[in-house]
């Protein structure tokens, strides 16, 4: 399948599966492990946190569907760092503008930030760059993985937290 194809299909995941997943600490109060994974407040980290699982859901489909790309593990380790890191970057840019950032403002954020990372995502895949070997790039991905869970549940006292 054709790379563009694919990671068009990734946006959609994510956008639809990230957007559920701000939902679902309110529709189901008792789910321990669906906290891990969905946002329990309005902060900046859990907004994060909401491109965590869709991510995961994105990474097991591009594993299955692509075809001759020795550092896949590479580029989606680049998709969930700059989403991640885009978030947080881009609101406190936002809120240079703006005291409070306004929710039509938020909800773009979370969108371009999608958008970033696949278009990261794209250029390693495309470019054949390995950051890292790809072995390491999946412990990397999963490192990060468990420190969104851990965080939830141990939550530092750091602004992004709040």
């Amino acid at each position: 399948m054709n790379i563009f194809i694919i990671l068009l299909i990734s946006f959609f995941i994510i956008s639809i599966f990230g957007t559920l997943v701000h939902f679902t600490h309110n529709w189901f109060k008792n789910g321990l492990v669906l906290h891990f994974f969905s946002a329990v407040n309005e902060s900046t980290w859990e907004h994060m946190k909401m491109l965590v699982a869709p991510t995961i859901l994105v990474a097991v489909f591009q594993i299955l569907v692509t075809d001759n790309h020795i550092n896949i593990l590479n580029g989606i380790l680049a998709l969930l760092v700059i989403e991640v890191i885009s978030i947080p970057i881009l609101f406190e840019i936002a809120k240079i503008f703006s005291k409070k950032v306004h929710l039509a403002i938020t909800i773009s954020i979370f969108y371009i930030s999608i958008f970033l990372g696949l278009l990261c995502e794209y250029m390693v895949i495309k470019n054949v760059i390995l950051l890292v070997p790809e072995w390491l790039a999946l412990v990397i991905f999963c490192f990060i993985v468990a420190c969104f869970g851990i965080f939830t549940f141990y939550t530092p006292r750091l602004g992004i937290f709040k």
